[in-house]
């Protein structure tokens, strides 16, 4: 934890500089140097609208508008390990930006890989870009207003359990001018699904870290990131891929796709779920940390919806 010498430092260094090595020096007591730096540059541009280019710029410049309170109270919530993102209430997703807040997860860099893959897949294929997508557990939105960002004359239905979390990716969709559906579903309720329309692709980022894995998680996403959105039961770690299969087998439509996010310890027994409920062309996709990260598969043109 900082020292109150350093917090007073950060309220009384007015001059551009001064404040920056201020902040970053407080925020080193516990993040390393260059994430300390990168929280900085994020400050400085959030609440004082300067770059880090303008800040070099502006070196032993006294700030005309230094908003001390809300600086300070920034480096505060960071020193308890609250991620930048719910601080700042905002995160960055291909490009856009997103709010974000407690009720949502923070947008992963793999999330984004996964969407690129499936505009990748989208682009080179036979879709004539005018389909019909399933985003399951939409949370903040990002992965919905990221395919319809990118084949705009696509219909895109998002589907979250959590009414806070649809708010949100509501808020994201019309912020970024993107028409998304919105639908209110536990896709565990297989009494629900009439809800929903049929398909040609399905996308889902479901929760997938067992319980088990919680002692070995940063205290940043573990205190402050939803449990529903993140956690599911040792004991049937799969539930949720194995619902939205079900799901699959009855709203996608023949030759339709079927992504996944997935758990990276469970890459091979994701295959098997997949092979054993009937999809074809089934391929476990390593992220860009060389870790089993995606699923892809497509629905037969001889499955049974049963």
């Amino acid at each position: 934890m900082a020292s109150n010498n350093s917090k007073h430092k950060t309220s009384m260094a007015t001059e551009t500089n001064k404040l920056y090595k201020a902040i970053v020096l407080e925020l080193n007591t516990l993040y390393a140097i260059e994430e300390s730096r990168s929280m900085a540059d994020r400050i400085f541009e959030h609440f004082l609208g300067i770059t880090p280019t303008q800040r070099v710029i502006l070196g032993s410049e006294a700030l005309q508008n230094y908003k001390s309170v809300l600086v300070e109270t920034t480096v505060k919530r960071l020193l308890n390990q609250e991620p930048l993102q719910y601080v700042l209430g905002k995160a960055y997703f291909l490009d856009m930006e997103f709010d974000v807040d407690p009720s949502v997860l923070i947008p992963r860099p793999e999330t984004e890989e996964l969407v690129s893959l499936i505009i990748d897949s989208i682009s080179k294929n036979e879709f004539d870009n005018r389909l019909k997508i399933i985003d399951i557990g939409t949370g903040s939105g990002c992965i919905a207003v990221g395919l319809k960002h990118n084949f705009p004359d696509s219909e895109i239905f998002a589907v979250d359990l959590s009414e806070k979390a649809m708010e949100v990716a509501a808020a994201n969709a019309a912020k970024n001018k993107a028409e998304v559906n919105f639908i209110n579903v536990d896709i565990l309720d297989n009494k629900l699904w009439d809800l929903l329309p049929e398909c040609n692709l399905i996308v889902s980022n479901p929760p997938y870290v067992t319980l088990a894995e919680k002692q070995f998680m940063q205290p940043n996403v573990l205190e402050h990131e939803p449990d529903m959105a993140l956690f599911v039961p040792d004991e049937d770690p799969l539930v949720f891929y194995s619902a939205i299969m079900a799901f699959a087998k009855v709203k996608l439509t023949k030759g339709g796709h079927l992504w996944f996010e997935i758990n990276e310890m469970f890459g091979n027994e994701m295959k098997q779920l997949a092979l054993n409920q009937g999809f074809t062309d089934v391929n476990i996709i390593f992220d860009f940390r060389g870790k089993s990260r995606f699923l892809h598969c497509r629905k037969s043109d001889h499955q049974h919806t049963s």
